[in-house]
């Protein structure tokens, strides 16, 4: 069984939750934890690869299935050969995006069998489950305003309408729902400190009520 702790950071474009991962990150090795920090689709060299075919180019260059298939590999290797090894190790890992953002984009935005999305991130995953889970939730059209004001290439979700995007804040929200013990919603229109603050302490706080 894993011994470390799992911690993942989920929400629609320009939510936040990427400087919050990092800044969670930075303040967990100033404590003295030791912690890996890594992001979905991404991780390895091969899981990288496949990110530039998923995030670049037209939006309509491929299907939401094929999507969900691409997304598995990634996180498959990733899993193997970062994440769990990581847990084995009693490390802290804190992940930008897992399975809930293919739940929210393939499933809800994509409108694919959510039986099949459970399926398929069920026999990916294996025992890989996050122990925790920060669903930052913000208006699309903040969101996506915030989004194209950072400068990079990976924009293909953002060029999506905006009908799309509300389907993946309701899907976030309906995941936290579902799964109460472990995700918590955070407002990411609130000040960064805030934020940065709330998810330290609770942090820290459900790390050692996990026997650590």
């Amino acid at each position: 069984m894993n011994k470390g702790f799992f911690i993942t950071f989920e929400g629609g474009e320009g939510s936040g939750k990427t400087t919050q991962s990092e800044l969670l990150y930075n303040n967990l090795k100033e404590k003295g934890f030791v912690v890996n920090r890594t992001r979905e689709p991404g991780g390895t060299i091969l899981a990288e690869k496949i990110r530039d075919l998923l995030l670049k180019g037209d939006q309509d260059k491929m299907s939401n299935l094929t999507e969900l298939y691409l997304f598995a590999a990634a996180r498959k290797d990733h899993i193997d050969n970062i994440i769990e090894p990581s847990l084995e190790n009693n490390e802290i890992v804190i992940c930008d995006r897992f399975i809930d953002s293919t739940t929210a984009y393939q499933g809800y935005a994509g409108n694919i069998d959510l039986r099949v999305i459970n399926y398929v991130n069920n026999i990916t995953i294996g025992s890989s489950k996050p122990d925790i889970t920060y669903i930052f939730d913000i208006d699309p059209n903040i969101g996506l305003q915030r989004s194209i004001n950072i400068t990079t290439e990976e924009i293909r979700f953002e060029k999506k309408d905006i009908d799309y995007h509300k389907k993946i804040r309701s899907g976030f929200l309906e995941i936290a729902n579902n799964n109460p013990d472990r995700c918590i919603v955070i407002n990411a229109e609130q000040e960064l400190k805030k934020i940065e603050e709330f998810i330290l302490n609770l942090t820290i706080e459900k790390y050692e009520g996990n026997g650590n």
